[in-house]
């Protein structure tokens, strides 16, 4: 029997429900339960389906970071909103940073393994990691251009983007153990890397 030609929008929507299943069985069971057989099971399709929308294990798993870095987006976003000044509002993105790890904490080392290939070789992962750092930028910029920071926003944003990350892989690590919580160092950590770049009155 021939094998029926789907649409490309069904294609991407089999892509995403295989995704979704894929980050429910690692977020259970871990990466090294992760095989197309596994989650063809999960999913209740034929263990050879998975093959027809991912070439391997590591397409699946770029997908998988591409969603998760929606999310990751999404949070960032929604925390954004919630306040009314531009410096305000870099605290809330920082502030859906650390929400997002910490509610996520197997999709936050999903995004952010060691051990990964090159961006260069999926665009969309690419692509939806710098959708989140240049929103940071936006943000950033949008305190410049108020009179209120000096200095490039992307230079300010890469500080704050290493630091936070830093600051996340200590705390996913269990490593943070020389006497102060994430809590009570995000937000002097966030006020001593605007205040080099803070213009003052």
């Amino acid at each position: 029997m021939p094998r029926i030609q789907l649409s490309e929008d069904e294609m991407e929507s089999m892509r995403e429900r295989l995704s979704t299943t894929a980050l429910d069985v690692y977020r259970r069971e871990g990466l090294s339960a992760l095989s197309f057989r596994r989650i063809a099971e999960a999913a209740g399709i034929s263990h050879t389906l998975p093959y027809r929308y991912f070439e391997n294990k590591e397409a699946l798993l770029a997908r998988m970071r591409a969603d998760a870095l929606a999310t990751f987006e999404a949070y960032v976003r929604e925390y954004e909103s919630r306040a009314d000044s531009p410096l305000g509002k870099v605290q809330s993105v920082a502030e859906g940073y650390l929400t997002f790890a910490r509610e996520h904490p197997e999709d936050y080392m999903l995004i952010f393994a060691t051990e990964q290939p090159s961006p260069e070789l999926y665009p969309d992962v690419l692509a939806a990691r710098r959708d989140v750092f240049d929103h940071v930028v936006a943000v950033l910029q949008r305190c410049i251009d108020a009179g209120l920071l000096r200095g490039q926003a992307r230079e300010i944003a890469h500080h704050f983007w290493v630091a936070l990350h830093g600051l996340l892989s200590l705390h996913t690590a269990d490593q943070l153990v020389h006497g102060m919580e994430l809590d009570e160092i995000v937000v002097p950590l966030i006020q001593r890397l605007l205040g080099s770049a803070m213009i003052e009155d």
